[in-house]
């Protein structure tokens, strides 16, 4: 007997509201959704594609101003149910430079993520270990990079990575967020030109928060834009009261 096919079981326009944490709770009208990716692995496909638990609540352009719905109060966000979601990931995407494709659910751990150079793919975790990306940077991270190799450009700071010589593009940064309650975040750029950069937070705003995004290199100029983006449209959909 043929089994019923899987599919997004949202729609453009629907308006849904999953709930991260007591401290951050998303309540947003859904965009475009976005087309299957077949891997032609029918194992993968039977265990691992849930459109029913993913939680993508669509593309945007990056300068999309969502509605902004009631708070509200503690007692309700603390009663609400976390939300049951497929791989712990809340999803969106932002297009640059006025630039628009049909996005894909292609995985974020692929190489070929991206489904056009100006699309950025956006996941959110929730996260609860200490310390901020700026600690994490600073104590870890610049161990294995070259201090003096410091180049900086419209806020962000690149280094190459120790004992490197010649033209290497690969490299890690550290980009200054406009918002002041985010410490900032670290840039990954790797050696393959194709292969997306990878971008991190991990900030103690609302109770713990992990952040990872996918971008070209080539826009490595809008990290700042981009980074004041998500958290805007982060902020414009929390409905939780919860400080």
């Amino acid at each position: 007997m043929q089994q019923d096919k899987k599919q997004d079981p949202y729609k453009e326009g629907d308006i849904v509201t999953w709930k991260i944490n007591d401290h951050l709770i998303l309540k947003a009208e859904v965009g475009e959704r976005r087309e299957h990716f077949v891997t032609h692995n029918e194992r993968v496909e039977r265990d691992f594609y849930r459109p029913q638990s993913e939680r993508y609540i669509g593309q945007f352009p990056i300068d999309y101003q969502p509605t902004r719905f009631d708070k509200i109060s503690e007692s309700e966000a603390r009663d609400m149910p976390i939300s049951k979601h497929s791989g712990r990931r809340y999803e969106f995407n932002l297009m640059l430079n006025g630039s628009w494709v049909q996005a894909s659910d292609r995985s974020v751990y692929s190489n070929d993520t991206l489904d056009h150079p100006d699309q950025v793919k956006v996941v959110v975790n929730n996260y609860s270990l200490g310390g901020n990306t700026k600690q994490s940077f600073d104590n870890y991270t610049m161990l294995e990079l070259e201090a003096d190799s410091a180049e900086t450009n419209n806020g962000v700071t690149c280094y190459r990575f120790k004992g490197e010589k010649g033209e290497y593009n690969h490299q890690k940064c550290f980009g200054q967020s406009e918002n002041s309650l985010i410490s900032g975040y670290e840039i990954y750029i790797p050696i393959t030109k194709q292969v997306p950069m990878f971008v991190e937070y991990r900030e103690s705003i609302y109770n713990g928060v992990k952040i990872n995004w996918y971008a070209d290199r080539k826009n490595l100029d809008q990290a700042q834009a981009i980074d004041a983006a998500i958290w805007r449209l982060l902020d414009t959909w929390n409905i939780s009261s919860i400080e």
